[in-house]
């Protein structure tokens, strides 16, 4: 028996070279896996029940017979250009031919507090996603120290141990615990800090993309109020010469007082609308400086004098509803978040399982500072760690199912997202179309009330029809031109609108690379923001920084340079 004891026992000591090496396999192998579910891109037909979005966008049928003509050709006109699905958009707002306006763009592109803010919050996540990785990597730091200990050992004092005050000194490295991601813990945070941060460039886009349309948008109507407002002014000084007019013929007999009075009223609601315009036009100006990060002096003397509304472009390239997922930035960074929540499903899972983490020192210690050097007073310890939780109370689980209905919110949010944003391209379409109908449509009324009010006016002078008529008259014509400005503009701030709607604009700042890091490099490295967005104390270091090594380059340049004779 006791043979047998002993065989069992020793037998296996010879095995454990070969038994280490398929040890460190397995844990090698297992260190492969990740639990939880892999966060995959969202696509438009997981928007169910159903998708509300048609097979390709087109403008709404205008069944009024008067609108066959016109109407027909717009929608024909949009329908028709769908050519490509990733048909570009970059810079669109350079297709108004304004440099007022591509200067009023530049300046809120680099100066814009939301810009900067998102470009400020690329940075933020830059730096969580290194976080992250740190995680898969050891953390080894080194160490000295020194201490000057007295002990009381009564006891062992009266035994003739000596308790006299003694120093230590040490020195090493040491590596904390470091825990081996067996089960993809660490990696599923990994995953969700670069979808976090994919996420942010893509706000990143929207915030370019939201603040130029807003920047066009605002200065469109800007122009339309200059435009109304000259109308308005031009239609004053007709209703005074109506007026003197009417006074004459008073004065000569040849009409009444009621006449007089009409005159005059007419003239007074005309100019009733100049304070009003004027004050929309103030408006406007303080919106352009908001946007632009400046003053409205400053505005104003960048417009410069009054202007008119820049001619819309005819062609923008709509696209089919896929695109939106391609081009709309706000889409892609609510499917970045989901796919950031649904990898955290992963990492909240794997706390179930056992984690191993390895730790140890390596020192040197001396009661002498002398003995610092001799390498037989080291000392050092590793070795693994294995934990299992056992009772957690729960907590475990209500980490993943938190993190479950975190991706099952993020889900919903980019659904919505994507309904509102099939939603909003659908209008802008119909809006496009049918705002450049009633801008055909006015102008043709103006022209003809302004025929109108050509003759009517000869009737006047000549005696031949009444003041009534004439005033009656002029009012159509003066509310003609106002609405053709209207629509006009309204027609050029629908393209903005579209543009909006198809996410367009941002590409050649922050172009998609599908690299996460990469992407965000080039999102800092390119936009107009990124000197503005820096805070006081990061761009003080930074140029301290940058003086430092002209410094030393200057200084290495010298060093370098040939003795002169």
């Amino acid at each position: 028996m006791r043979a047998l004891t002993h065989r069992a026992v020793r037998a296996p000591l010879p095995l454990l070279p070969l038994v280490a090496p398929f040890a460190l396999a397995a844990i090698v192998a297992i260190a492969g896996c990740k639990v939880g579910p892999n966060p995959k891109p969202l696509v438009l037909n997981d928007a169910a029940p159903a998708s509300p979005t048609p097979a390709v966008f087109t403008p709404p049928e205008l069944t009024d017979t008067e609108r066959a003509g016109d109407a027909t050709a717009l929608s024909a006109t949009a329908a028709d250009e769908t050519p490509d699905a990733a048909a570009p958009l970059d810079r669109w707002w350079t297709r108004f031919n304004d440099p007022k306006l591509d200067a009023l763009v530049a300046r809120a592109e680099a100066a814009n507090a939301s810009i900067a803010q998102a470009l400020s919050n690329v940075r933020v996540a830059q730096a969580q996603l290194g976080l992250s990785e740190a995680a898969l990597w050891p953390t080894i730091a080194a160490g000295a120290e020194y201490q000057r200990t007295k002990q009381n050992f009564s006891r062992l004092a009266a035994q003739g141990v000596d308790t006299d005050p003694f120093s230590v000194w040490a020195y090493g490295v040491a590596m904390s615990n470091w825990e081996l991601d067996l089960w993809g813990r660490i990696r599923r945070l990994v995953e969700a800090s670069e979808s976090g941060l994919r996420a942010s460039v893509d706000d990143l886009r929207a915030a370019l993309v939201s603040v130029r349309s807003q920047t066009a948008s605002t200065y469109l109507s800007l122009r339309t109020v200059e435009e109304r407002l000259a109308v308005t002014e031009a239609a004053v000084a007709n209703l005074r010469q109506t007026l003197a007019l009417a006074e004459k013929k008073y004065n000569a007999g040849t009409t009444t007082k009621l006449d007089v009075n009409r005159a005059q009223a007419n003239l007074d609601l005309e100019e009733a609308a100049i304070p009003q315009l004027r004050s929309a036009l103030a408006d406007a100006k303080g919106d352009l400086a908001t946007l632009c990060g400046t003053s409205t002096a400053d505005i104003e003397a960048l417009l410069g004098a009054r202007g008119t509304i820049p001619g819309a472009p005819d062609a923008i390239a709509v696209g089919i509803p896929a695109a939106l997922l391609e081009r709309r930035p706000d889409l892609r960074a609510a499917n970045e978040r989901y796919m950031a929540a649904v990898a955290s499903i992963g990492a909240a899972e794997a706390l179930h399982y056992p984690a191993l983490n390895l730790g140890g020192n390596l020192y040197i210690s001396s009661t002498e500072f002398s003995g610092l050097g001799d390498w037989s007073n080291r000392a050092y310890s590793f070795g693994p760690s294995l934990s299992l939780p056992l009772f957690t109370g729960g907590a475990i689980d209500s980490q993943i199912l938190q993190a479950k209905a975190t991706a099952e919110v993020a889900f919903n949010a980019w659904r919505g997202t994507l309904v509102r944003a099939v939603a909003e391209a659908d209008v802008a379409i119909a809006s496009l179309v049918l705002a450049r109908d009633a801008d055909a449509r006015y102008e043709k009324a103006t022209a003809s009330a302004e025929d109108t009010y050509r003759l009517a006016k000869l009737q006047y002078d000549a005696g031949t029809t009444t003041l009534e008529n004439l005033l009656d008259i002029q009012n159509q014509y003066y509310r003609a031109q106002d609405a053709e400005v209207q629509a006009r503009g309204l027609a050029a701030r629908s393209v903005v609108d579209l543009c909006r709607a198809l996410g367009g604009g941002w590409e050649q700042d922050v172009p998609a690379s599908g690299d996460a890091s990469e992407e965000s490099k080039s999102a800092v490295a390119t936009s107009r923001a990124a000197e503005a967005s820096r805070s006081p104390l990061v761009r003080e270091r930074d140029e301290k920084a940058e003086k430092d090594e002209k410094t030393a380059t200057g200084k290495t340049e010298t060093a370098n340079a040939p003795a002169q004779p």
